[in-house]
């Protein structure tokens, strides 16, 4: 997977594209890697919880795991993971994804992709805290501890799963992260604590703390990635400066919910990650994302360039150029970019001269 998840997901793309017979690599390409929003990380997990779920259901399988394979919630969960293309889609109307603005009904591919990304990212949190953070609890570790950070752990658990057959979940340090007191095979304990956190992940996202996104829904179909992952492009003022509300222009999509919904989520190329270890709806929102969306390919008659911006030209609250390159930034779309005084000017909406005072002296009467 990379250096990173984000990483391994831009090679992947690479490779993918010039691998072809006469591979090579163009503009829209570039633009298209740009706003890719699949899960690096659930390529790899996903086909464990598929597994796990495979043994439960054999026949003899230890009645412990096999008590999962009887819970339909489980089996529909399993079911969307197997036919997910790892893609992360809000699943909404009000939803801003790549190639879709707002306002476009979603989907129905696209609705059971967001479905299956919001059990995923909530599965996710539970497996970090069933496996890591509590054999870290057991062995003693200070709860105010700084617990190991969103790639590391993740990166540890991928190692513990690929060396299973010969660690049989132990680190290397020997203590074990698949613990279930009274199973004695190890694949056993490390599938239960594999469908553990997926029963989690259910109850979780219908529980009362997912009650503002989900309304303590226990139909799937509800778990609309976009109602948690969202943004909110907060001022330094705070208040109505931020977007949303933009002092009204902007309002909040979503009753109960703040923010704008869109699409990516943890390490995606579309950077808009999260912390792994989410377990409230606001959790799974994100802060950070590019400030710039940038694709230039050199030309004999110049430069082709494109970019976007997620806000305007003016910080004057009211104003129609407050955020005026906000909504192509959410559905990644571009605008070409004009450098020259010659190309800039035909576009101008409004030009303003900034003249120097007089010097003293040159007044009137001077």
């Amino acid at each position: 997977m990379g250096p990173g998840f984000r990483a391994g997901r831009i090679t992947q793309r690479l490779d993918e594209y010039l691998s072809r017979r006469g591979g090579r690599m163009s503009f829209e390409k570039m633009q298209a890697i740009q706003a890719d929003v699949v899960l690096r990380d659930a390529e790899y997990f996903t086909p464990w919880i598929v597994q796990a779920f495979r043994r439960a259901r054999a026949r003899g399988a230890e009645p412990a795991l096999a008590a999962f394979a009887a819970d339909p919630a489980m089996r529909e969960a399993v079911r969307r993971f197997s036919a997910w293309d790892r893609s992360t889609p809000t699943g909404l109307a009000e939803g801003w994804d790549a190639g879709k603005p707002a306002g476009e009904r979603p989907r129905l591919d696209s609705i059971r992709d967001s479905v299956a990304a919001s059990i995923y990212a909530a599965w996710r949190s539970r497996f970090v805290a069933n496996t890591v953070d509590a054999a870290l609890h057991r062995i003693g570790i200070p709860e105010d501890t700084p617990a190991p950070g969103n790639q590391e752990v993740l990166s540890a658990l991928r190692n513990l799963l690929d060396n299973f057959a010969a660690r049989k979940g132990e680190g290397a340090s020997g203590v074990d992260f698949f613990v279930v007191p009274g199973i004695d095979d190890a694949n056993d304990r490390r599938d239960i604590v594999i469908l553990k956190s997926l029963k989690d992940a259910l109850d979780l996202l219908a529980s009362d703390a997912f009650k503002p996104a989900f309304g303590n829904s226990t139909n799937q179909d509800d778990y609309r990635w976009g109602k948690l992952h969202r943004i909110v492009f907060r001022h330094p003022l705070g208040g109505p400066f931020s977007i949303p509300p933009a002092g009204g222009a902007f309002p909040p999509p979503m009753d109960g919910l703040d923010g704008i919904p869109t699409d990516g989520g943890f390490q995606t190329v579309d950077a808009s990650s999260h912390p792994v270890r989410a377990d409230t709806p606001d959790e799974f929102m994100f802060g950070a994302g590019p400030v710039r969306r940038f694709v230039s390919e050199p030309a004999p008659r110049g430069p082709r360039s494109e970019s976007i911006w997620p806000g305007g030209t003016s910080g004057v609250l009211g104003s129609p150029f407050y955020f005026q390159f906000l909504e192509k930034w959410l559905a990644n779309e571009a605008i070409p970019l004009h450098l020259g005084q010659r190309e800039v000017r035909p576009f101008a909406e409004e030009v303003e001269t900034f003249v120097p005072p007089a010097p003293p002296g040159h007044g009137k009467g001077a």
